[in-house]
């Protein structure tokens, strides 16, 4: 304690130099706090549920899907489902759920809803009984029993937090649902955005007036399933138990599962975070690199001060003081610098956070948990000491050693640091430098990257396309109700002043779905489980007259493809290129498997070749696809879409006027433009590019306030030895040059260093590159030629000052 209110003394006999190394200190620690409070919500956080460890997400895998590149595994089926869970040794519980919007009517007007259709042991496996009720039972799995549970949120929200809420009915989609139970508040699961308000169990799945229900589809894979490993198990132990159920599976149900022949089976937090784990970790990797320049700033500035404070060493070590107790004393001072430092560090990280959570892409989970909690304040109150001895060790040990004899003879005025000490100084100021460098080419290359992912073609013009989301209810529209629908508000929509097309499809490119239907070529049938499967798209006349799709060939799709006029498909240039090489596709066919018992699998003509569009990512190679019409494959409701010219948000109020024209309990939801879309597809890179120049400039700054001081204190010690030398003749040019040349060789060797590091570093981030290669000249050459004008406005300042002395009033002075 005597240490360290010596060191609180001497830090405020020296405000500047304490401010100067507090604030650096600050800057570099604030921000490492910053991106830890992300990984730590976002990664490191165990999940709110009981041994969460044992939680695991289980998907198949397919071999055929891998051996064309696909990584990770697949969603499942029902019954693959089933059987895995009825088979399986590994597991105490498997929980299938998939996600479902709900159309909540009855109350007044109608009410989107999102939520998850789930099995019934979905919540004894998370290990969360309900607030309020029971749980599901298996008796919620029959067919055409509609149980449903609330969020905490809409029981608040929508019944008055009623008490009496369990056992009263809710309509949606024109299905009474009985409220079983109430989760408690603060339950998510599964941790999407925006988050499930309720959840109903697989009794509708199950369910089916015409065909066979979902349940029964063997090839319908959509669903994410969740399991809780027995004691004892691990992760490979599960994933080769799975393998001997889905090799099982795949030899007695050949056209179905043939190529899915393993399993998939990863922490549960592993498959939420997914690729933010990389984005993240590269972050952190470039924050502990400002935070490393920090440190290297501050010791050069405590290597100059201890080296003023040499007499007074060496005082204390005349009259006994021992060079640990020394060293010790020097340390505690860096340690109560670094503390300071820490403490505004972290007043900093919670305004950076602020910042960062607007940047954060929203598909990244928990984000809207980040907060400086007890673990993140931790860290700070560790980072901030081990901070202090990494910074303070060096001066420390270096002035301790002084012998205080020649320390006391030579402690005049006029004296001035060893040849050691400026190599110490140099080499930090170096190693800034290099450091500062490795940012700026890695952030060059990421923001090299991002311009080229906004210069992709995504195949269709965003701008003034406004989309939105309905959805008909299936026991309340059959096909061909649907087809009238849709038929009937694109006829309204188009009439709406300002609306120059309308369209609609599903998906639509960009929404972050796909889906995939495999198919025979004519003349060229395969066996079930060896079909050819593409991406399809649904879509109504008018659609790519709205997304301005080019037609190439042929024609596109229009009012007279009817249910019963000649079945047609649009196929993409791709698609062409790739099943008809040698051929014209225009009156070939195709067999999609398609069929819900109304829409027929059928040979359907190719009646048009359209553009390639991104279907899902703006940095996706080219993929075939091809489009259905929606009047004859009436499988799902299609998003809406609207070409205007006038802003696409004024047209949302007529939008939701037509729709409740024709039916007031159809809800409109997910309503953005096109522009919002692309926005969200290139968040990611965004995020990693705008973040990590942030931190390139910051390491850039620091350097230069390096440098400067380095300089400042070399012109300071030096100078009555250069009003000498301009006293005996020396050209206040020469004088100038000389400091110049000193800190830009430093800077030129920091450069170097950098360069051969970044070289080395580079393909670390290759697989968040788009369009650049790793070690890309262009960005090399621009980005090292920044340290070295930097170093030059840093030089600058000092050079000036010492070519500008009086040798006259500098020799009085010394």
């Amino acid at each position: 304690m005597q240490h360290f209110w010596f060191a609180i003394r001497q830090l405020r006999k020296a405000p500047g130099f304490a401010l100067t190394a507090i604030m650096t200190i600050a800057i570099g620690i604030g921000a490492t706090t910053a991106i830890f409070s992300l990984i730590n919500t976002v990664m490191l956080r165990p999940l709110p549920f009981k041994e969460s460890d044992r939680l695991m997400s289980v998907l198949s895998r397919n071999d055929r899907y891998q051996r064309l590149g696909f990584e990770g595994g697949n969603a499942m089926s029902y019954p693959d489902f089933f059987d895995w869970r009825a088979q399986n040794r590994s597991f105490s519980g498997l929980a299938a759920y998939h996600g479902q919007s709900f159309a909540m009517t009855g109350s007044g007007e109608s009410r989107h809803l999102e939520g998850q259709v789930v099995a019934s042991d979905f919540f004894r496996i998370l290990g969360v009984s309900p607030a309020l009720g029971r749980d599901f039972n298996a008796d919620d799995e029959k067919p055409r029993v509609s149980s449903a549970i609330l969020s905490y949120d809409l029981w608040a929200t929508a019944f008055g937090s009623a008490p009496d809420v369990v056992g009263r009915s809710i309509n949606l989609d024109g299905i009474s649902y009985t409220i079983v139970s109430v989760m408690p508040k603060g339950f998510v699961f599964p941790i999407v955005t925006p988050a499930p308000q309720l959840w109903t169990c697989i009794g509708n799945d199950a369910y089916s007036s015409d065909n066979e229900p979902i349940t029964g589809e063997r090839g319908a894979h959509f669903l994410d399933v969740v399991g809780r490993l027995k004691p004892g198990v691990s992760r490979s132990q599960a994933e080769a138990d799975l393998a001997v159920i889905a090799a099982s599976l795949a030899k007695q149900h050949p056209e179905t599962n043939r190529h899915f022949t393993g399993a998939v089976v990863m922490s549960q937090i592993d498959s939420m975070v997914g690729d933010s784990r990389t984005a993240l970790r590269l972050l952190f990797a470039a924050v502990s690199l400002v935070l490393l320049i920090a440190c290297a700033n501050v010791a050069g500035l405590l290597l100059a001060r201890s080296w003023r404070r040499r007499s007074e060493i060496a005082i204390r070590s005349a009259l006994g003081a021992s060079r640990p107790q020394l060293a010790g004393q020097l340390l505690v001072e860096s340690v109560a610098l670094a503390v300071c430092g820490g403490a505004l560090g972290v007043a900093l990280s919670a305004l950076l956070l602020h910042t960062l959570i607007k940047m954060v892409p929203a598909d990244i989970p928990r984000i809207g948990q980040v907060s400086v909690d007890g673990q993140v304040l931790l860290f700070a109150t560790l980072v901030s000491v081990v901070t202090g001895l990494l910074f303070g060790v060096l001066p420390a040990l270096r002035i301790s050693q002084v012998d205080p004899s020649l320390a006391l003879r030579d402690s005049s005025r006029t004296a001035t640091a060893g040849r050691s000490q400026h190599r110490v100084q140099n080499s930090l100021v170096v190693t800034q430098t290099a450091i500062g460098l490795v940012l700026l080419v890695g952030s060059g290359l990421l923001i090299r990257s991002f311009v080229r992912v906004l210069q992709v073609d995504p195949g269709f013009d965003q701008h003034h396309v406004l989309n939105a989301y309905i959805s008909l209810p299936d026991n309340l529209y059959n096909n061909a109700q649907k087809v009238q629908f849709y038929e009937r508000l694109l006829s309204g929509l188009r009439a709406v002043p300002g609306v120059k097309a309308a369209g609609a499809a599903t998906p639509v490119p960009l929404s972050g779905n796909s889906m995939r239907i495999a198919f025979d070529v004519e003349g060229h049938p395969l066996p079930e489980g060896e079909r050819n499967s593409e991406r399809v798209f649904i879509a109504t006349p008018g659609y790519f007259e709205t997304m301005r799709i080019p037609v190439l060939r042929g024609r596109g799709l229009r009012e007279s493809d009817q249910p019963t006029s000649t079945p047609v498909a649009v196929v993409s240039e791709s698609f062409a290129r790739k099943y008809f090489p040698d051929v014209d596709p225009i009156g070939r066919h195709i067999n999609p498997g398609l069929s819900d018992g109304t829409v027929k699998e059928v040979p359907r003509e190719i009646v048009g070749v359209v553009g390639d569009v991104k279907a899902v990512r703006l940095t996706e190679a080219v993929t075939s696809s091809y489009y259905l019409p929606f009047s004859q494959a009436a499988v799902m409701s299609p998003k809406l879409v609207l070409r205007t010219d006038i802003d696409p948000a004024s047209i949302i109020a007529p939008l939701r006027a037509q729709v409740a024209a024709l039916n007031k309990d159809v809800p409109v939801y997910q309503v953005k433009t096109f522009d919002d879309l692309v926005s969200q597809a290139v968040s990611q890179p965004r995020f990693q590019a705008v973040l990590l120049s942030i931190f390139a400039g910051i390491a850039l700054l620091l350097t230069a306030v390096g440098l400067y001081g380095l300089l400042s204190y070399l012109v300071a010690q030096r100078t009555l030895e250069i009003g000498v030398r301009i006293a005996l003749g020396a050209q206040r040019s020469s004088v100038l040059r000389m400091i110049l040349n000193r800190g830009l060789v430093l800077a030129a060797i920091g450069v170097g260093v950098g360069v051969i590091v970044s070289m080395l570093l580079a393909r670390l981030i290759s697989g968040m590159l788009f369009g650049v290669r790793p070690i890309d000249p262009v960005t090399f050459v621009v980005m090292s030629a920044i340290p070295l004008l930097v170093a030059l406005v840093a030089s600058g300042i000092p050079a000036y000052r010492a070519a500008r002395l009086d040798p006259m009033k500098t020799l009085r002075e010394q």
